[in-house]
Order: structure tokens, then C-alpha cells, then sequence
């Protein structure tokens, strides 16, 4: 496996690390594959074929929910029995190179909900691999690159992803423009060694429809930029996703200042058994979840206002930090100011 290089990640804030990568980098894209890259979305396949078959994973055993207790909310919290990702489960793998190296604990329901919808989508589509950066130290707190992340409910996973062939991809966290489509920068001065990537929709949006589905994950968050959320909605459609589904997605998901256009920001409300032990929510609160806590016997705790920040960089500052870049790379830079502005919808439950 090559050493990681950040490339592209260096000049963009937010970047969650390059996932896993292969062997040996695929060569330079042809004309031919360039054109099949750019393809609308609606031609990509539903189930690409495999391209390889790997010793079977250790299997998943869960973790029981007691095990965790998350406390405070996500921008000032803490964790006590934080439950680790496995560097290896069906469908999935933990990125050993991820931003920060020790942050891939979190609170049973959340490791357990990522495992089980990263196996969903390995039976239903087998050939492609979730990959996880970031979730949170093991006793969670302030998390270098991240506002959140602090109290064992979020997690990074990045985009489930496409070669120019329309083969499954090793993922890493490269933006995806409004067409679908990125490129791995591999050396920002060399423009050879680019490789065209685009996003699996089927795949990503199975993996999205099994964590919703899941009833003790409790979602309340997916940040996703605009254009991706729309594609991912445009693509729950054409899977015929269950119509409760659909709207809890299109309920739960928005841009926020950072435009999340290379990963998936998942986070979870507390768990009820949580809520008796001190863990508190961010906004929104649904009236479905409303609804639950009370029928529980219990009453929503709100996230305080104070939070313990972290060290992040401005998009400015990272840019202006970056290392020499070719054509391709600048072009690229300035197109991605058209999207990564927090758009205003107008949704109830986006800010």
C-alpha cells in the first residue's frame, strides 16, 4: 500500500483524509475513460460487477448499547466507554490513515448502526467498501479539523466510489462536483497521474437507506453539500426507496458551513439510556423524536451554547498554505467557490 499523500486535501479544509488505496495506482485515464467518467448519473450502474474477492472480514459482533455513555452534546462532550471501529468488518473498513490517528471510537449504537449498514450494502451490492475516517477519541473531547466529534456520535465515512470504468474504487476524500464527478489529485504538479473518480450513488445511497431504516440509530444529522443531498434523493427514487424513508432523508440532511462534498458527517441523537446519564442534543429536534422521549417517560436535554473548539483551519488560510499546483488543480479550486458557500434553502430544519 503507498504512503499517504494528502494532495488535493492540503489545499482544501475539511479534506477527511484519503481513504485506503490500492496496490498499485491504475494508469492515466484514456479519452475513452474520461468521456465514461462524465456520464450522467442516471447511467450508473446498480450493482457494478466485483472486481476482486478478498479473504472474508472477522465478523461484526456487536457492542451491547450499556457499554457507552455519551455525555453533553457533540460541540462539548465527552465519552465514557467508547466502543472502537474494527479495522476490518463485512463491507467496511477503518482508514488507518485518517486525520486524526486515534479517533475511531464512539458510542455502541453508533459503531454498531455503521457496521450493520456498511453489511447491508456488501449483500445487497457486494464489490464496493465503506470506508470511516474520523469518529472520536476514546473518551471523546475536542477533535483537531472538527467542531463536532466530541461526544462519541459522529462519524466521517466517505462516498462509496466509481473508476472511470464504472468498477468499485478504493474510497478516498475527494470532492464531488455537481456532475457527480472528482479526480484524485495525487501530485498537485503533475497532472499524469490524476485519476477520474465518480460517486456510487446506488451503493452510498443504500448504505444512507439502511442507517435511517435502522430503529436504534436514532439519526439526526447527515451533512452533505447541496448538490449531493439532491443526487442522493434523485437516486432513492429510482431505487423506488420506501416513501418514509425518502422524507426522513430529505428531513435530516443540509449543507452546513463546511460544504461536506467529499465525505458523509453522520450523527446520532442520544440514546434514551443516555439521556438519563447526561448527554444532551444539538438542534434540531424532530417531532418524531419528540415523540419517542416522551413515550419513554423522559424530556429532551438541549446542548449548552459553550463549546471547547478545536484547532481548524479557514479554507482561505488552506489554500493560501497549499503546495505548488498544475492547471487542472487551480481550475478546480475555483469552480468549488460556486458550491461550497452554505446555501439558505428555506427548510424547516436547515440553518
Amino acid at each position: 500500500m503507498r504512503p499517504l499523500v494528502i494532495g488535493l486535501c492540503a489545499a482544501l479544509v475539511g479534506c477527511v483524509s484519503r481513504g485506503m488505496a490500492q496496490e498499485a495506482p491504475p494508469p492515466p485515464p484514456t479519452s475513452t475513460s474520461t468521456q465514461t467518467t462524465t456520464t450522467s448519473s442516471s447511467s450508473t450502474p446498480t450493482a457494478p460487477p466485483v472486481t476482486s474477492t478478498p479473504s472474508a472480514p472477522p465478523r461484526f459482533r456487536h457492542a451491547r448499547p450499556s457499554r457507552s455513555t455519551s455525555i453533553g452534546g457533540p460541540n462539548n462532550g465527552s465519552l465514557e466507554g467508547g466502543v472502537a471501529l474494527p479495522e476490518r468488518a463485512t463491507g467496511l473498513v477503518s482508514n488507518p490513515r485518517r486525520p486524526n490517528a486515534t479517533a475511531f471510537y464512539g458510542t455502541a449504537e453508533l459503531i454498531n448502526a455503521i457496521a450493520d449498514a456498511a453489511a447491508v450494502v456488501d449483500r445487497a451490492l457486494p464489490g464496493g467498501t465503506l470506508t470511516v475516517n474520523d469518529i472520536g477519541f476514546q473518551r471523546g473531547g475536542p477533535i483537531d479539523h472538527h467542531g463536532s466529534h466530541q461526544a462519541g456520535r459522529d462519524a466521517d465515512v466517505l462516498f462509496y466510489l466509481l473508476d472511470a470504468q464504472g468498477q468499485p474504487h478504493p474510497s478516498v476524500g475527494v470532492p464531488i462536483d455537481p456532475e457527480g464527478n472528482g479526480t484524485d489529485y495525487r501530485d498537485l504538479m503533475d497532472p499524469s497521474d490524476d485519476v477520474p473518480l465518480r460517486i456510487d450513488l446506488p451503493r452510498t445511497w443504500r448504505f444512507v437507506q439502511a442507517l435511517l431504516e435502522n430503529e436504534h440509530a436514532l439519526v439526526q444529522r447527515i451533512f452533505v453539500v447541496e448538490h449531493l443531498r439532491t443526487m442522493l434523493l434523485d437516486e432513492a427514487r429510482r431505487q423506488r426507496a420506501p416513501r418514509a424513508v425518502v422524507q426522513r432523508f430529505s428531513e435530516v440532511t443540509c449543507q452546513p458551513a463546511y460544504a461536506h462534498d467529499d465525505h458523509l458527517h453522520v450523527r446520532l441523537f442520544c440514546s434514551d439510556e443516555d439521556l438519563g446519564a447526561g448527554c444532551a442534543d444539538a438542534s434540531p429536534m424532530y417531532p418524531w423524536r419528540l415523540a419517542q422521549i416522551e413515550a419513554a417517560g423522559l424530556a429532551p436535554v438541549a446542548e449548552t451554547r459553550a463549546r471547547r473548539r478545536s484547532r481548524v483551519v479557514t479554507e482561505a488560510e488552506a489554500r493560501a498554505s497549499a503546495p505548488p499546483m498544475h492547471e487542472s488543480v487551480r481550475a478546480f479550486l475555483d469552480r468549488r467557490e460556486s458550491w461550497i458557500v452554505q446555501p439558505h434553502p428555506g427548510r424547516r430544519y436547515c440553518r
